[in-house]
């Protein structure tokens, strides 16, 4: 949830039947999209289903991964977003690379207004972004502008950013969190409380927040682009249970639901009256293994448990078969992804790598992992595989907040958790594999790892960046600091009454140009 997610999955487990035998890689499938002889029209509300309540709707303060999809309809980023992921203009019509790629000018659409009225332009941009860098603000948007040596607005459209290095995520990274523009006169107005009266300039306008019940938008009347969103409504309903959020789409409670569980897919499937759509996802879901304690601090003793690990089975077992076996950080939704890069699942090379670390009978660790019911039977299938060359694993459930806060102080043997991905691959890579990195929970270091991501977002050329994450995966992956399970699709299912919806490997619920109609 956090910065990282807990093992999203759903699963009815046959727990003592092991994990053995062989899966199938999903293809990417969707139901026929609904068509509407009316063609788009205004009005109506849309009831979604959400797996969670969200946390904070300030994208200046945000780390959880449900509060983006309020953000991505509040809020109009600086650049959006296409469903191939390719970067596209938004708020910012075009843009200029010079100095070496350390140097973006942005210059910004004219005529945009914030929801309360006020002026959207580069002075708010600058304020925005400037906040965001305090350290007395403490926002988890300021490691993304750490490279920011120099802001300025020559003029009210038109915004200079002077980076200390390139950065070839630079402009990626602005079709998130950190290119979603505030009001800073709704910040100044409503100061630390600013998470609960948001105010962007995005198709939908914040009204109510009933924590852990609803939330609605309405539309915006000061929207930039004319005639759009259709939508008069939108009202958001939390609801934790999956097969509970599924069965509310069944009946009809909600209109269209952000997940859907894996095993009622063969349901969905032969259900003429809803609409689904699936899609590579750009999240893993991995183990975590701290290379700086016993009994992880031995190369052999990771690389035992990375072979003794059926993926496929795990696949077939826990996902239905709707997942893809993991090797690496980048999922098949990225351009980085290599089909290629593997380990094999062998029980006699998980023996050597033990037999190389002196232990050939097997060791002991403790593996930690949400307090949930379904990331508990995960841990249990994985205990299961290991137990079969002799590694013993205990399982200690925690609960999600104790769990992160373990992980990122190295409090930990290994851990079960996962990322949710992002479209560029130094924003998947870069923080968890460098020395030092943020999100570098495994305490892992590699010097030419280091060389080969710093030299990857400094690089211009996608077919040159492409090559040295080919590299650093490889690494990464035989010296196993993390695991990688497997790579979960985006399932997202909804009535045939709601027309012009798009499904993206990002997982967010974009709705400006969705309408209600027969």
């Amino acid at each position: 949830m956090l910065r990282k997610t807990g093992m999203a999955v759903v699963a009815s487990l046959a727990l003592a039947a092991g994990v053995a035998g062989c899966g199938s890689s999903p293809s990417t499938t969707s139901s026929p999209p609904t068509k509407s002889s009316a063609g788009p029209q205004a009005g109506g509300t849309l009831n979604v289903g959400i797996d969670s309540d969200f946390v904070t709707l300030s994208p200046a303060m945000s780390s959880a991964l449900i509060d983006r999809q309020a953000f991505i309809n509040i809020f109009d980023p600086l650049l959006k977003l296409s469903p191939s992921l390719t970067v596209e203009p938004n708020l910012a019509t075009h843009w200029t690379i010079t100095n070496g790629g350390k140097t973006y000018t942005l210059y910004l659409r004219h005529g945009v207004q914030f929801q309360d009225g006020t002026p959207f332009n580069a002075q708010a941009v600058l304020y925005n972004w400037q906040w965001e860098m305090n350290p007395a603000n403490a926002s988890p948007r300021r490691s993304n502008l750490a490279l920011v040596q120099n802001l300025s607005a020559p003029n009210n459209y038109e915004v200079v950013v002077t980076l200390k290095a390139p950065f070839a995520a630079f402009l990626s990274m602005l079709t998130g969190r950190t290119g979603m523009i505030s009001s800073p006169t709704a910040m100044q107005k409503w100061g630390s409380a600013y998470g609960l009266h948001p105010v962007g300039t995005g198709p939908f306008q914040f009204v109510q927040w009933i924590k852990n019940d609803h939330m609605i938008l309405e539309r915006n009347p000061h929207y930039w682009q004319k005639g759009l969103p259709y939508l008069s409504k939108i009202v958001y309903t939390p609801i934790v249970n999956p097969l509970q959020e599924y069965n509310a789409l069944v009946t009809g409670q909600e209109n269209i639901i952000d997940s859907v569980p894996y095993q009622e897919m063969s349901q969905l499937k032969s259900n003429s009256s809803l609409v689904y759509a699936q899609k590579s996802g750009l999240g893993y879901d991995d183990m975590e293994l701290n290379t700086t304690a016993a009994p992880f601090n031995n190369i052999h003793n990771r690389e035992a448990v990375n072979y003794a690990i059926n993926r496929q089975a795990l696949n077939q077992l826990l996902f239905f078969g709707y997942a893809t076996p993991a090797y690496s950080q980048f999922s098949p939704a990225s351009w980085a992804y290599d089909a290629s890069l593997k380990v094999p699942y062998s029980h006699q090379l998980a023996k050597a790598q033990l037999a190389q670390a002196g232990n050939p009978n097997g060791f002991t660790f403790t593996l930690l992992g949400d307090n949930n019911p379904v990331t508990t039977q995960e841990m249990e299938a994985i205990q299961s595989e290991l137990a079969k060359v002799g590694i013993t694993m205990h399982i200690e459930p925690v609960d999600f907040t104790t769990l992160l806060t373990d992980a990122i102080g190295g409090n930990y043997q290994a851990d079960l958790l996962g990322w949710s991905g992002r479209p560029d691959p130094d924003q998947n890579s870069y923080a968890f594999d460098t020395t030092g990195g943020s999100f570098n929970d495994p305490k892992y270091s590699n010097q030419q790892v280091d060389s080969l991501l710093l030299q990857a977002r400094e690089a211009t050329a996608q077919s040159q960046r492409k090559a040295l994450y080919d590299q650093a995966a490889s690494i990464v992956l035989h010296q196993a600091p993390y695991v990688f399970l497997v790579y979960p699709p985006v399932i997202q299912a909804w009535s045939p009454t709601v027309h012009g919806f798009s499904v993206y490997p990002d997982g967010l619920m974009r709705f400006a140009t969705v309408w209600e109609g027969q």
